[in-house]
């Protein structure tokens, strides 16, 4: 593993770069050896996005499973969801996704997911660099595996999962998709119908030059805005490549920003007086969200895996992070889902007449401001904290991951400010929350960075 490269990145959000100087055919046979190496034994699942390199990838790697004596359900384009809601039920020793998610089109990762279906945590990742770093076994040449064609199963088995949690409602409802040309685009449009919802879509067709921003911000989402106004629907879906972030746009036509996702579905789908997770760099729409349906919130470190962790040693049914990440435990998926959070927005509106910008409306604003920095280290990024704890009349400092500092500002308004290690990307993000524009500057001017 080349170390040093600035943009070779291994976390719990997996081991991705830009190919193929991180991740060339020669790199991505050792990364997956090591990663069978580290499973029990059986089957196992793979599957990736629309990116160019995603076909080649994927057949080196089920030709090197094939060579270690694992069968391999070669589940083609579908969501990370997907993948991990069939490994999971299906009770495979672990599954592949190949994808970089949100990152540009010249990246490329794999996801690694165990036996119960969640991804490596660190005590997995230690032993997957183990693996790596011991003399390679390549099986039996009178042990080789199968590949058998697991598409529509495992598309059938996630939806159906799904339906199981959200009924289809008797409102019938249209919305407008945004699958960016990749994964999600088919399992959107059978999802939908199965809820009744008349679909349009635009970027339906498969294709490895996503035609808009991968990232399903707000300002990417233009052309779904126009396609919602046009078709007068009550709602757009857009969502990132690998389908495991949802980003919404309201019957208007304003795309409402990926802060707003989970919050929504937890006053769709959360009873009350149950416990919600989130993390630490969600916004303060979530909790209030969760307080409006009388739940317990918790945060937990940034990253799907943690967020999952944590939910677990809870026993919360319901958590998230704030990219439009919505995790329902009553769903194999174990993790961040966009198909669901689909249909518990769908829910959410037919649950009554009033249209979704009235639900957005309902929950109180904020104002987040996302920027980042290079080159900062963990004690400057400490003293940054500390220079803005002055700001604020009650504070409280969490280090679980990076530096979190929230509190009550001296105007008697919450806001928090985080400062932390991108687990996908080599820089520092820095999120600061408020009531207001002008307190989330002045919160960030106190940084000092």
């Amino acid at each position: 593993m080349n170390t040093a490269s600035p943009t070779l990145k291994f976390s719990i959000s997996g081991l991705r770069g830009v190919y193929p100087d991180d991740i060339s055919p020669d790199q991505w046979i050792q990364y997956v050896r090591a990663f069978a190496a580290v499973l029990p034994a059986g089957p196992v699942a793979i599957a990736r996005d629309a990116r160019a390199t995603g076909p080649g990838l994927l057949k080196v790697a089920t030709g090197v499973l094939t060579l270690l004596g694992r069968d391999v359900h070669d589940l083609g384009l579908v969501p990370t969801p997907t993948i991990k809601a069939y490994v999971n039920a299906r009770r495979l020793a672990g599954g592949l996704m190949v994808s970089a998610s949100h990152n540009p089109a010249a990246y490329n990762a794999l996801k690694f997911i165990k036996k119960n279906g969640m991804f490596f945590d660190a005590e997995d990742n230690e032993k997957f660099v183990s693996a790596l770093n011991t003399t390679a076994f390549w099986g039996d040449f009178k042990k080789q595996g199968r590949v058998v064609d697991a598409h529509d199963a495992a598309i059938d088995l996630h939806i159906a999962s799904i339906m199981k949690v959200v009924k289809k409602p008797k409102r019938r409802l249209k919305a407008v998709i945004d699958p960016v040309g990749s994964c999600g685009a088919e399992i959107a449009v059978k999802l939908l119908a199965r809820l009744g919802v008349r679909c349009e879509a635009i970027h339906l067709a498969e294709t490895s030059s996503f035609p808009r921003p991968p990232e399903p911000t707000a300002p990417a989402l233009k052309k779904l805005a126009a396609a919602v106004k046009k078709h007068r629907a009550d709602v757009g879906f857009a969502f990132d490549p690998d389908a495991d972030r949802l980003s919404i746009v309201d019957e208007k036509g304003r795309a409402i920003g990926e802060e707003y996702t989970l919050p929504l579905a937890i006053l769709s789908a959360v009873k009350p007086k149950s416990t919600v997770v989130i993390n630490l760099s969600t916004s303060m729409l979530s909790e209030t969200a969760a307080s409006m349906r009388s739940c317990k919130f918790v945060r937990s470190a940034v990253g799907e895996a943690n967020v999952v962790a944590k939910m677990q040693q809870l026993k919360a049914p319901f958590g998230g992070e704030g990219n439009g990440g919505v995790i329902d435990a009553r769903i194999p998926s174990l993790g961040r889902d966009a198909l669901a959070g689909v249909a518990h927005i769908v829910a959410l509106i037919a649950s009554g007449h009033a249209p979704l910008s009235a639900h957005v409306a309902a929950i109180a604003p904020t104002v987040m401001v996302k920027r980042t920095a290079h080159n900062v280290t963990a004690a400057q990024m400490s003293a940054a904290v500390d220079r803005a704890r002055g700001l604020f009349k009650t504070a409280a400092l969490d280090t679980t991951d990076g530096f979190h500092l929230s509190g009550t500002l001296a105007g008697g308004d919450k806001a928090w400010v985080h400062l932390r290690s991108s687990n996908t990307e080599p820089l520092v993000r820095i999120i600061a929350e408020a009531a207001s524009k002008a307190e989330v500057e002045t919160l960030l001017a106190g940084l000092g960075l």
